[in-house]
């Protein structure tokens, strides 16, 4: 009797979910504008249509909040290390 090689046959199948991830080729994404008219060169996509409803509070507030609250964050981290810099500079220079 011969003998697959691969061992296939002995094997139970593996269940591959299906994959959900669209690719949007270049044809479907959304070309930059590019406006020379002003100063450096920026990409600048268009707005969306107006005809989507406006923004609830509440979407607003997961969308925008998060970025925020790390901006805020970072901006006290930093202004806690200016200030124990200049306030250490300080004690240095008026002993």
């Amino acid at each position: 009797m011969m003998r697959d090689e691969t061992v296939q046959e002995d094997r139970r199948p593996v269940y591959l979910p299906e994959n959900r991830h669209h690719w949007a080729s270049n044809d479907e994404v959304d070309k930059p504008v590019v406006d020379l008219s002003r100063g450096p060169v920026r990409a600048r996509f268009k707005h969306k249509a107006a005809s989507q409803p406006p923004m609830s509070s509440g979407e607003w507030m997961r969308r925008k909040l998060p970025h925020i609250g790390a901006t805020a964050i970072v901006a006290i981290v930093i202004g806690g290390v200016v200030l124990a810099t200049f306030t250490d500079l300080a004690s240095i220079v008026l002993r």
